[in-house]
């Protein structure tokens, strides 16, 4: 009985003991979670300071033109290291014929052992006091999660805007034209990317996610973004898109949001095919202020976004 009384302290230490980079261990694949065959064939798989990404190259890709870039980024569900995973099932519009010849690009998928965060960001001291100024929504996320205080030491983010990066020097990046998207944890990890580093994307796509609260969402007002959430999403509540939705309004920032009234936490299969509001499906976008593009398509809207043009 003190043998296992013993070991068992020393699990709920160990687990104490966990910074909020590492809390997520890498997962047994899932083979991308039934995605064809032929979709994970066409994502070239490489490597990048010991992180796994796929690579989706324009199909006449020309060295002497340039490209933009998407940088796609995976949920909970695509955790891991066996560079499959992190392909999701919205990847298949980039292989599709007609929309590679529509919009020409290279396309990076990397795999992250865990969320999406940048090296050194700190995490504050959770007092009482503090998480009172928070929404109920998230001192909820709070009471659920561990959030330990200090700088996050390995984030995964900082490596993708090395591969960025890399990928720049590698091939002919248009540089003015490098976006982020993502769904659920991928979109948390969009909100963080813009968040980090505001000057290196010209717009973003999160779907389904949201922002740490102790973030000031003004860092990142003029860049360009189309956010998407599911009214009856259970895993990640609406209201952290409200929360933030609302803070850039106040500052007069460059947000749109379309809430999908029926939709639950599928809301990527919406987001990355989204073709306009219909006040039938209850599908209703919101614009922060004059400054967002109104174009009715999320991909025209995407590719129109220029970082020379803010």
């Amino acid at each position: 009985m003190k043998i296992y009384f013993a070991c068992a302290c020393l699990i709920v230490s160990a687990c104490a003991a966990q910074t909020l980079d590492q809390q997520d261990k890498p997962r047994v694949p899932n083979r991308g979670a039934g995605v064809p065959q032929e979709i994970i064939k066409a994502f070239e798989p490489h490597e990048f300071d010991g992180m796994p990404y796929r690579l989706l190259l324009p199909a006449d890709y020309k060295p002497t033109r340039k490209y933009p870039l998407i940088l796609n980024l995976h949920g909970g569900a695509g955790v891991g290291n066996d560079n499959i995973s992190n392909l999701r099932n919205w990847c298949a519009t980039f292989v599709d014929k007609n929309w590679r010849a529509k919009y020409p690009c290279i396309i990076v998928v990397p795999q992250s052992p865990g969320r999406w965060l940048i090296t050194g960001e700190e995490i504050p001291e959770l007092t009482e006091s503090l998480k009172k100024t928070y929404s109920e929504a998230w001192q909820e996320r709070i009471e659920e999660r561990n959030y330990p205080q200090g700088p996050i030491s390995n984030g995964s983010l900082t490596k993708v805007l090395g591969l960025i990066d890399h990928l720049s020097e590698e091939f002919n990046v248009d540089t003015n034209r490098v976006y982020a998207i993502g769904h659920s944890m991928g979109g948390f990890g969009t909100w963080n990317a813009i968040w980090a580093a505001p000057k290196r994307f010209a717009a973003a796509i999160p779907s389904a996610g949201g922002m740490l609260p102790w973030k000031d969402p003004a860092e990142f007002k003029d860049v360009p973004v189309w956010t998407f959430h599911g009214r009856l999403d259970q895993k990640v509540p609406a209201e952290f898109t409200w929360e933030i939705f609302g803070r850039i309004k106040d500052v007069g920032g460059n947000v749109k949001f379309t809430q999908l009234k029926h939709v639950g936490h599928g809301a990527a299969q919406y987001a990355f095919s989204f073709n306009g509001d219909s006040q039938e499906k209850g599908y209703v976008t919101q614009y922060s202020s004059d400054k967002c593009d109104k174009t009715d398509n999320v991909w025209d809207w995407l590719f129109a976004q220029r970082l020379d043009k803010r």
